[in-house]
């Protein structure tokens, strides 16, 4: 385990962080910082962090409890979805009561959460081999922000989801949290094996009907497999356009995730050809493209 700050000489504990994350994805890293600043906190979650503490550290019991925490919790390989149902709860285990704590917070304080959640958007640009992805969001200021991320995996696949936070008025940013913590751990655990959409709705399905801070959002779901150059697109209560170039295809949105969302339509292998783009937008809300397409290694 590594403990270390967010303000270190020559490199910074940004930097430090996502060096150990990249050469090291399986050794927990424990962060503490005196910074307010939500897009630091993000950054450093988007790293895989254990955990955050709070500078200065006047208990000492306090810092001693989160290294055992993250220790034990490394031992018995328990993920961070395990921590989301007992929430409800308000928790059996200290670090589900602190978990908690931090959706009441961001549920009482809608600025915190919607910074929260823009920090956590990723680069707009990247790249696997000879395949690239881009996108590109205008979003409302007043409202709480469509949210995206995404992975390429090594078995060739690209695998992303969308959230619209403001879809539901109070839970709408611990909602979107659940889905990116869930979203990760899946990834995380799935080894060799492909994505399969409906396999990870469900398991995000569950977690929402698990704890009384979240409620129905509205989503979307897609996997790119990359070598047979298809797509496949879940909606969870959000539609979007699909296009190649060459056809087109509007994607209704069923249902809402957490409202048994597994019952909506996948629309399995789409044709990529050279590139491919989904939109989706709403007026005065966002504006969302993505495109992914190939292009010169580099």
């Amino acid at each position: 385990m590594i403990l270390c700050d967010l303000s270190m000489p020559v490199l910074n504990g940004i930097e430090f962080v996502e060096e150990v994350s990249s050469s090291y994805p399986s050794l927990p890293l424990v962060v503490v910082s005196a910074t307010e600043e939500m897009a630091d906190v993000a950054k450093a979650l988007r790293f895989g962090i254990k955990d955050f503490l709070p500078k200065p550290i006047t208990n000492h019991s306090h810092l001693a409890s989160a290294i055992e925490k993250v220790l034990a919790n490394d031992d018995h390989q328990r993920d961070f979805a395990s921590c989301w149902y007992g929430a409800d709860r308000q928790g059996s285990i200290p670090e589900e009561q602190e978990l908690h704590w931090h959706l009441q917070y961001l549920k009482d304080n809608p600025n915190a959460a919607k910074e929260l959640l823009e920090a956590l958007l990723p680069e707009k640009d990247s790249q696997l081999g000879s395949w690239k992805c881009s996108y590109r969001l205008l979003q409302s200021a007043e409202l709480m922000p469509l949210v995206f991320d995404y992975a390429w995996l090594m078995n060739g696949q690209f695998v992303f989801y969308v959230v619209d936070a403001a879809s539901h008025r109070e839970c709408g940013a611990a909602s979107t949290l659940l889905v990116r913590a869930l979203f990760h751990d899946y990834l995380r655990n799935l080894r060799n094996f492909s994505v399969e959409l409906k396999d990870l709705a469900e398991i995000i399905e569950r977690g929402i009907h698990c704890s009384e801070c979240i409620g129905k959002v509205s989503a979307l779901f897609g996997v790119a497999d990359l070598a047979d150059g298809t797509l496949s697109l879940l909606p969870a209560g959000l539609d979007c356009q699909w296009s190649n170039g060459y056809v087109h295809n509007r994607i209704t949105s069923g249902v809402q995730l957490g409202d048994n969302s597994l019952r909506n339509f996948i629309t399995k292998d789409l044709p990529i050809r050279a590139a491919c783009q989904i939109s989706l937008s709403k007026p005065s809300a966002y504006s969302f493209t993505l495109d992914l397409y190939q292009g010169c290694e580099g």
